[in-house]
């Protein structure tokens, strides 16, 4: 065999090694980023779960300019108090929308802690809030959607008839 033929194949050889190990590094890379993304997703998800709550009732009448809505921390963690003021509140109708956030002026909320079961202030699951939305003009008869967001974006929806 010729020396030219040896080195050919050498060449070849080292050539198909080094683009064997280029493309597992990329695979390898690839394989790292989805893991990662996975674990983000997972970390979401947990929070979704650990930050729940269920509108469970909600009450207004026509020419009211307030709506009450008691609202039960469903999910597996408290929140402070600074994390139930950065809630939100979203109130539709036919032909008006409301987006409320925590305050005590008009268009804003506030709440009241109703079974405080252990005295920390703080909204332990099971436990419910009077939420009182301050709205800048009356209610009229009709259909309206309300929807309380929590700040990690869990929310609870409820259709209300004045």
């Amino acid at each position: 065999m010729p020396i030219g033929s040896l080195m050919t194949e050498f060449t070849l050889a080292v050539a198909a090694t080094i683009i064997a190990a280029t493309l597992a590094g990329v695979y390898f890379t690839s394989l790292n980023q989805v893991a990662d993304l996975q674990k983000i997703q997972v970390l979401g998800l947990k929070e979704q779960l650990y930050y729940r709550c269920d509108i469970i009732y909600a009450h207004s009448s026509d020419e009211a300019s307030t709506i009450k809505l008691w609202v039960k921390n469903t999910g597996f963690k408290d929140l402070s108090r600074e994390l139930i003021k950065k809630s939100e509140i979203m109130i539709l109708s036919r032909n008006k929308v409301y987006y409320l956030l925590y305050g005590d002026s008009a268009d804003s909320w506030n709440y009241k802690l109703l079974n405080d079961s252990d005295d920390d202030s703080r909204w332990d699951p099971s436990e419910t809030i009077e939420v009182e939305a301050h709205l800048s003009e009356s209610l009229t008869s009709g259909d309206y959607y309300l929807k309380f967001i929590l700040f990690n974006g869990a929310e609870s929806e409820y259709n209300l008839s004045v």
